[in-house]
């Protein structure tokens, strides 16, 4: 697999990595998101994962979690959404961001703003505000 990922690394093309037909990876060697990669992304974030921020998925720009220049990958689990003035936001000390556990983007804020304080946004996703009706209270 090594010999394949590095032929393929000087390509433009992509490289689709399946096990026993199940798709593990997508990498291609192109900075920019594919045009699939955006789809997964409108069902993923659904807009701007800036906390409180409105902005659609249609306006927004693609954003890589970890900068391009340190990882050098395009995968859709280092892409978020950003409108472009919260782009604008993400640079070497300002606002920095970092993928959750469950695969929400925290948005982290300069020292001089907030200490360690991290934020996602959930006004894209209400549900995830709501407690499941079905769901039994503690203690029941």
């Amino acid at each position: 697999m090594n010999d394949v990922i590095r032929l393929a690394r000087h390509a433009h093309h992509y490289l689709a990595v399946f096990d026993n037909g199940k798709p593990l990876a997508l990498y291609h060697t192109k900075r920019l998101a594919s045009s699939g990669q955006r789809i997964v992304l409108y069902a993923k974030d659904r807009g701007c994962s800036a906390p409180g921020c409105g902005v659609g998925g249609y306006y927004c720009e693609v954003h890589h979690v970890t900068d391009y220049a340190h990882c050098g990958t395009t995968g859709i689990d280092n892409l978020t959404f950003a409108c472009g003035p919260h782009h604008r936001l993400l640079r070497p000390g300002g606002w920095t961001t970092r993928n959750r556990a469950n695969g929400d983007t925290e948005w982290i804020p300069p020292p001089h703003l907030d200490r360690g304080q991290p934020r996602s946004n959930t006004m894209h996703h209400p549900e995830k505000l709501l407690r499941y009706l079905g769901e039994p209270e503690d203690g029941d």
